[in-house]
């Protein structure tokens, strides 16, 4: 005999109510501990903003900074805030005087977890962390909720990344950062006893455990190819580091990953400079563009050509004997980038007056069609020197590849195969930056004052290559107070 209809309803009726309820306590778990994560939250980002800030001030106190002051400002603030009640001063922020068990963390410099001001020596990271021990997520099995929060904070008055070569790569791409050929590089800072002119590469390729000894054997994110010296206070690798040559000075493998320094920088606007630059003025074969639908400038004559500041649609091609003088100022190339053919070079880019001119390459997209972006190769056969700009928001760059064009990987090139005289900073944050030495004249010494901050480097060649470390010829933006 089947069961009464009144019997099967009212199953169905616990069932779903049965469903409903476990509904309803999900819900109320959302809102309730999510709610309460918030609130959590909420209370330690107002400790920790402040908290970054006042630490802040300690980074550059007596000319030194002072990681014990900023821990003790930092827990100042989250004392105020409410965190660490039983602590009796500044010193005790550990989580033995917190009832949740809360954590105060200062790095100086920020931790990998600060993304782009990671191993900045101008800021310091601040975090505040407890677990949030939770009322109905543990229906679920959620009994702890981890909340933590995190601020950055800078005191920089100007001067750039310590570092002449930095590979920003943080993969374990091997030869991340790579050097070449037969001759010396020197690195050193200006004024000696100072910091300064490091080797930084974020590369986690390795060849055994990092034990600050450079091998000559396997791969490593640093690789001193060639029979060449290679000289530099210190240099940091977070895999290990290779040799056939000879590195010279400090080496910490396992270290550390930089962030990029500049990648909240915002790019030149097309309208600044001038939005048609024409293709100079000067002996020589070249043409000019009408605009953003320009093929480019083509120099394929002989003899000097003057050049003004502007965007030039296209780039530049050049295929002949040209000296290139340029003007001061931002040199934007809208697509087809800088291309040596056909025997093509650049004997020289320099001032009228016969020194450098301060200038900056911005390699970028035609922003009509946002492509076009290609290589930017400043290898001449005869002289280059160049000089960054030396005033305004971009104050000691000298190329930048935009990382946020269609191209970001377009290789940039620089060398001179008789002198190679060139100073500030080059840019490229997914690119390759390969800068050769060349190999020179009988006793010269090729020049670069230059910092490159690139996915990955190049550098070297088969004569001496000083690569003095002197901050007042790279980027400089100062910064303080609250920037993460």
């Amino acid at each position: 005999m089947s069961a009464p209809r009144r019997s099967r309803t009212q199953g169905q009726v616990l069932v779903v109510f049965a469903g409903g309820l476990v509904t309803l306590l999900l819900v109320a778990a959302l809102v309730i501990d999510l709610g309460f994560t918030f609130m959590i939250r909420r209370a330690e980002q107002n400790a920790a903003d402040p908290g970054a800030i006042a630490a802040a001030r300690f980074i550059r106190a007596n000319g030194a900074p002072d990681p014990v002051a900023m821990r003790q400002a930092a827990c100042f603030y989250a004392r105020q805030n409410g965190f660490f009640p039983s602590a009796p001063d500044d010193s005790g922020c550990i989580p033995a005087n917190d009832p949740n068990g809360t954590t105060l963390t200062v790095n100086y410099p920020p931790s990998i977890a600060a993304g782009t001001f990671a191993g900045s020596p101008g800021k310091v990271e601040v975090i505040i962390s407890r677990q949030h021990k939770t009322f109905l997520a543990g229906i679920v099995g959620i009994g702890q909720i981890g909340v933590s929060s995190e601020a950055v904070a800078a005191f920089d008055d100007g001067p750039s990344n310590t570092s002449s070569l930095i590979a920003l790569d943080p993969t374990s791409t091997c030869q991340a950062g790579k050097t070449h050929g037969t001759g010396a590089i020197n690195i050193h800072p200006v004024v000696v006893g100072t910091g300064g002119g490091y080797i930084h590469v974020n590369s986690t390729c390795s060849t055994g455990t990092p034990n600050s000894t450079c091998g000559s054997s396997g791969q490593g994110g640093l690789d001193i190819t060639g029979s060449g010296t290679v000289t530099a206070p210190q240099t940091y690798v977070a895999g290990t580091c290779k040799a056939s040559g000879t590195l010279s000075g400090g080496l910490t493998e396992g270290a550390v990953q930089l962030g990029d320094p500049l990648a909240e920088l915002k790019p030149p606007s097309f309208g600044q400079p001038n939005p048609g630059a024409e293709c100079g003025v000067g002996s020589g074969t070249f043409t000019t563009p009408t605009g953003s639908g320009a093929g480019g400038c083509k120099f394929n004559g002989s003899g000097t050509v003057n050049l003004q500041p502007g965007v030039y649609y296209g780039g530049w091609d050049i295929s002949n004997h040209v000296d290139l003088v340029l003007a001061p100022g931002i040199y934007v190339i809208a697509g087809g980038g800088i291309k040596l053919t056909g025997g093509g070079t650049i004997t020289s880019v320099q001032g009228a007056s016969g020194t450098p001119a301060p200038v900056m390459f911005f390699n970028t997209d035609n922003p009509v069609t946002r492509t076009g972006q290609s290589n930017i190769d400043f290898t001449a056969t005869g002289d280059l020197k160049l000089r960054a700009l030396d005033t305004g928001p971009y104050r000691g760059i000298l190329v930048w590849n935009d990382g946020n064009g269609s191209n970001p990987t377009a290789p940039v090139t620089l060398g001179g195969q008789t002198t190679l005289n060139v100073a500030g900073t080059i840019y490229s944050p997914k690119g390759l930056v390969s800068m050769e030495g060349g190999s020179g004249v009988a006793g010269a010494t090729n020049s670069a004052s230059v910092q490159i901050i690139a996915w990955q480097f190049d550098v070297g060649g088969n004569s001496t290559l000083d690569m003095p470390y002197d901050p007042s010829q790279l980027y400089q933006f100062p910064e303080k107070g609250l920037v993460r």
